[in-house]
């Protein structure tokens, strides 16, 4: 019975330990005095990625994979295409065919009028792929909350990755928001 119990203690320990070696690293940062509790529309713009790995996804294929990450959101995510369409629409201005400093410009002149937020994925293709989101108010592009999160070094460059990462993200803006309204309510 002794020999059991220890052989139970044994494999409960590799299994924790091989939950924690898998986790992805992760940082979240909420700047002093943002209240992101406010932000009920998050639009996405287009990230800054350029592809390593030629099976990869390329930045079209990014920009779709951090949209339909959204679904694990309780905020409504607006599309990149849907503010170009939208723009293209109100102000005859194709962003998509701007270079991509005239698109960014663009973009955030005019994606206030579309969203509370707007966030900015910036990919970092070391030995491990790692994803910045940045979260800013749109009309004033004040940074409100950024987020880190880092790739197993055992992770490729796939959709499943690019998909998982950005999911995290979305849980942890909605968590942080969360615990962010719990705080404003305590002080109430």
């Amino acid at each position: 019975m002794k020999k059991i119990v220890q052989m139970l203690l044994v494999v409960c320990m590799v299994v924790l330990s091989a939950q924690v070696a898998f986790a992805n690293a992760d940082q979240v940062t909420i700047q002093e005095g943002a209240d992101i509790t406010a932000v009920k529309r998050i639009a996405i713009a287009a990230p800054l990625y350029t592809p390593v790995d030629e099976k990869a996804p390329n930045k079209d294929m990014l920009t779709q994979i951090v949209y339909d990450s959204s679904r694990v959101s309780r905020s409504y995510v607006v599309s990149y295409d849907a503010v170009a369409e939208a723009v293209k629409a109100a102000k005859n201005v194709d962003i998509k065919s701007l270079d991509r400093r005239q698109a960014a410009k663009t973009f955030k002149e005019n994606v206030a009028d579309y969203a509370d937020a707007y966030v900015v994925l910036t990919v970092a293709n070391n030995s491990r792929t790692t994803f910045f989101f940045d979260v800013f108010k749109a009309g004033t592009n004040e940074l409100l909350y950024t987020y880190e999160i880092r790739a197993n070094s055992s992770e490729k460059d796939t959709v499943n990755t690019f998909t998982n990462l950005s999911e995290q993200f979305y849980k942890h803006f909605d968590r942080s928001a969360a615990e962010q309204l719990k705080d404003q309510n305590k002080k109430k």
